[in-house]
């Protein structure tokens, strides 16, 4: 009996060292699930922010008006897609009030952008849109502000040129 008592001791034991080493090692593969690196979280600003660059920059090559408005709604989409592609990563903890607020302002112009395109449609604008010359986003300014932020931050992306 004594030999009984001595084997199941010896069990629970071993048991309860597995039970303690599982426990740490889902914390360590749960820490690693949390907040991205700042390495990662960078490349994810920087993809983003180069994908909204891209789409800009076709605006500035349209080259009718139709083709304008086009470019203006692919953009929108380009930049609510890349809010939303941030919106959904874990930001480093030191960098989530700066996230957040990039994923507002990321909203914001698109929202700005398929207003834009919105009014460009319509057939009243259609005499100022053949002399239009240039093109303004107060968003842009903002969106450039909150890059410059990160930047500030640590985070090496470029602000968005002029196109």
């Amino acid at each position: 009996m004594r030999w009984t008592w001595s084997t199941i001791g010896a069990v629970i034991a071993i048991a309860a060292a597995a039970l303690v080493g599982a426990v740490v090692l889902g914390q360590a593969v749960a820490k690693n699930d949390e907040p991205s690196s700042r390495a990662k979280y960078q490349e994810s600003v920087v993809v983003v922010r180069d994908r909204i660059d891209f789409a800009l920059a076709r605006i500035g090559k349209s080259q009718s008006p139709e083709e304008l408005v086009s470019r203006i709604d692919e953009a929108s989409v380009t930049v609510g897609a890349g809010g939303e592609e941030l919106a959904d990563i874990d930001a480093p903890t030191e960098l989530t009030k700066q996230n957040d607020k990039l994923v507002r302002t990321l909203q914001a112009f698109s929202d700005e952008l398929a207003g834009t395109a919105d009014t460009l449609r319509d057939p009243t604008f259609e005499p100022a849109l053949h002399g239009l010359n240039s093109l303004s986003f107060k968003q842009w300014v903002v969106l450039n502000r909150v890059l410059g932020e990160l930047q500030s931050a640590g985070v090496q992306v470029k602000v968005l040129a002029r196109h």
